[in-house]
C-alpha cells in the first residue's frame, strides 16, 4: 500500500471556517505540498444547499432560519439541501480522485460504502437507492453525500447522522426528495453512540475501501490543523 492519507480530526467547526479550511487544503494538495486528506468534524446547526438548489428545497427563507439559530450557506458542491448539526459526523476528503478511480460515480459509491460499513457495524441493515445518492436504513436516509470535483481533485463529501437532532430536517426538503424520512444511529438503536468510536470506524473503513495508509492529525481548530499539516 503506497498511498497515504492525512486524517484530520477536529471538534465543532463553523461551516464557513470548515469551507475555508477545505480550500486551503485543496490548494496545498494541488500544489503537491501535502498528501490526500480526510477531514472529520461536526458543525453547529447549519443548512447548506448545492449547485442544483431550488427555492422549493428550503421551506422558509434564510432570515427565518437564522432567527431559530440555524446558519444557511449556498455552496459549490453537488446535491440539493441538507442539514448539519452537533452529533452528525461530517467527512471532507481532499484528494486526487484518479489515484483511486477515474469514475465519478464509483467515487460516490466508495463514500457510500464507508458509511454502509460503519452503520452495519452496529447490526443495522443498510441499503442504497438506485435513483438517489446516499445511504438508507429502515426506509429512511441516514447518510448524505455532496461533492465537488475541480481539476481532478475532490472537495466536500459525506455526512452521517449519529446522535444529532433530526427535527431541523423538517424545515427543508432533504436532497430534494419529497416525503423523505431521515434516521440516525441513535434513533435506530435507541441509545447514544460514542462519537469517538464513530470517528475510529469511519477512519478504519475509509482506509480499507480507499486502500490507503492513514496518518492522524488531531487538533481542535482549523488554524492549528493547517499549522500541523505544513510542519509535516
Amino acid at each position: 500500500m503506497n498511498r497515504k492519507s492525512l486524517i484530520l480530526l477536529a471538534d465543532m467547526v463553523e461551516y464557513g471556517e470548515a469551507w475555508e479550511l477545505q480550500k486551503t487544503l485543496l490548494e496545498l494538495r494541488t500544489s503537491g505540498k501535502i498528501e490526500d486528506c480526510l477531514l472529520l468534524l461536526q458543525h453547529p446547526p447549519t443548512f447548506t444547499y448545492g449547485r442544483r438548489y431550488k427555492e422549493s428545497n428550503l421551506i422558509s427563507n434564510k432570515m427565518c432560519y437564522e432567527k431559530i439559530g440555524i446558519a444557511v450557506y449556498k455552496t459549490d458542491r453537488g446535491g440539493l439541501a441538507t442539514y448539519h448539526g452537533p452529533g452528525q459526523v461530517v467527512g471532507y476528503p481532499i484528494l486526487k480522485m484518479r489515484s483511486y478511480t477515474n469514475d465519478y460515480y464509483e467515487y460516490l459509491r466508495m463514500l457510500e460504502e464507508v458509511m454502509i460499513q460503519v452503520v452495519s457495524d452496529y447490526g443495522i441493515t443498510v441499503d442504497r437507492r438506485k435513483e438517489y445518492t446516499g445511504v438508507w436504513a429502515d426506509n429512511a436516509k441516514i447518510g448524505f453525500i455532496g461533492v465537488r470535483i475541480a481539476t481532478g481533485y475532490t472537495m466536500h463529501g459525506f455526512s452521517l447522522n449519529v446522535n444529532n437532532d433530526l427535527s431541523p430536517f423538517e424545515y427543508i426538503t432533504p436532497c430534494g426528495i419529497d416525503g423523505i424520512k431521515v434516521a440516525s444511529l441513535q434513533s435506530l438503536l435507541n441509545t447514544t453512540v460514542d462519537l469517538k468510536e464513530i470517528y475510529e470506524r469511519i477512519t478504519n473503513h475509509y482506509a480499507n475501501i480507499f486502500q490507503t495508509e492513514i496518518v492522524f492529525i488531531e487538533n481542535t481548530s482549523p488554524y492549528s490543523i493547517t499549522r500541523a499539516i505544513v510542519c509535516i
